[in-house]
Parts: structure tokens; C-alpha cells; sequence
């Protein structure tokens, strides 16, 4: 018998491990709307115990229909996606937008990477682009359609925090309909976000640090 780790059982543990990260979420979740674990308990019908460790990451296991009631318990909802394992995917929109950005910045004499890993295998996620010049790197996201503003920008800020990347630019093709939801999601994109695209791409042209996270539409 082999003891090889094959793509199937790679697959099991990263998503037992992305469910287990959900904890922090689901606890600030909570707070936020001003329930207790108790509360939460009784709507899951389980016990306080069992919240306490899944918002501690402390689960054996997690189911993912249990994590989705869970979610649904402190106002929040799950969602999933399947994309090819040779790499994510990408609608005809999201390649031009990536090949036009590329153009955009590279006056600023960018040594430019795609498909960059968030961290050491098995962790399949990775960054869309990544910009990099003496010590400055710049990792940037490109979404061709917002649906949910705050749902897509928490997995891409967790990406950031668990690569320790300084700078996050994210991408967003500049439809009516996505300038629309980004005007609408107020706070939330602009804190996460607070660089508008003049400032990003004049800096980034120029070879310089944006100095914080920034969205710019192409």
C-alpha cells in the first residue's frame, strides 16, 4: 500500500482546513450582532461548546452544510466555487483585463509574476498578479463582475494577511453595473481599499509604492 498523497486527499485536507479557518469569521460575526455563543447554540441545536470550538478553530471536523447553517445563524452566508486544479478560472474579460493592466504599469519597471502562491503547498490559493520592484511588492486580484462586494473581498484580504503582503490592488472591470456595486457597498470597499486608481496607477508608473491597498478599474 502506497502512502503517496494523492490529488484526492489533497483536495479533503484543503478543504477541511479552509473550513476550519472560518472561525475568526464566524465569532466576529456573532459579536457584531450581539448574540452569544449560547444563542447560536440554540439555533444550530447543539451546544455552546461545539460554537465556542469551531470560532476557536479548534473542531475535529467540520461539516460543510454545518458551516453553512452556521454562517446563516450569525448573518452571514457561505459560498463556494469550483475552478480547474491546473490553475483558476478565467472568462475571456478577466485575460484582456489582465493583459491591458500589464501594459498600464510597465513603465514602472515591474518584474511582473502571475499565479502566485499565498504560501507553501498544499495551500492552493494564490494571487492573480504579483508586481515587484527592489523591496516593494504589490500582489493584485482582478474580478470581471462583482456580485457580492463584502463576500469576494474577504477571501482576498485573508490572502493578503496570510501572505504578509503590505500592498493589495484589486482590479475590477469598470462596468456600470460593478461601478455601481462598488458605490454601493460604501465603507466596506473603501476601507478595505482606500486608494482610488489615479493614485495606484500614477505610483505604480512611476516605479513607486501605492502606500496602501488600492482598487482601480480598467
Amino acid at each position: 500500500m502506497t502512502n503517496r498523497l494523492t490529488r484526492v486527499d489533497e483536495a479533503r485536507l484543503a478543504i477541511r482546513r479552509r473550513v476550519a479557518e472560518q472561525g475568526h469569521d464566524l465569532r466576529e460575526a456573532r459579536i457584531a450582532a450581539g448574540l452569544r455563543q449560547s444563542d447560536v447554540a440554540r439555533a444550530l441545536r447543539t451546544s455552546p461548546s461545539t460554537v465556542g470550538r469551531v470560532e476557536r478553530n479548534a473542531a475535529a471536523r467540520v461539516a460543510i452544510e454545518e458551516l453553512a447553517a452556521h454562517a446563516a445563524a450569525v448573518g452571514l452566508r457561505l459560498s463556494t466555487q469550483l475552478y480547474p486544479a491546473g490553475g483558476r478560472l478565467r472568462d475571456a474579460r478577466q485575460l484582456q483585463m489582465i493583459n491591458r493592466y500589464r501594459a498600464l504599469v510597465a513603465a514602472g519597471g515591474w518584474a511582473i509574476a502571475l499565479e502566485v502562491p499565498v504560501g507553501a503547498h498544499p495551500d492552493l490559493r494564490a494571487f492573480d498578479l504579483v508586481l515587484t520592484r527592489a523591496s516593494v511588492r504589490v500582489a493584485h486580484e482582478f474580478l470581471s463582475r462583482i456580485r457580492d462586494v463584502q463576500a469576494q473581498i474577504r477571501p482576498l484580504l485573508r490572502k493578503q494577511r496570510d501572505a504578509r503582503v503590505p500592498r493589495l490592488v484589486l482590479v475590477v472591470a469598470g462596468t456600470h453595473a460593478n461601478r455601481r456595486a462598488i458605490d454601493e457597498a460604501g465603507a466596506a470597499i473603501r476601507e478595505a481599499f482606500p486608494l482610488k486608481s489615479r493614485s495606484v496607477l500614477s505610483a505604480l508608473r512611476a516605479g513607486r509604492d501605492p502606500g496602501g491597498n488600492g482598487l482601480v478599474f480598467v
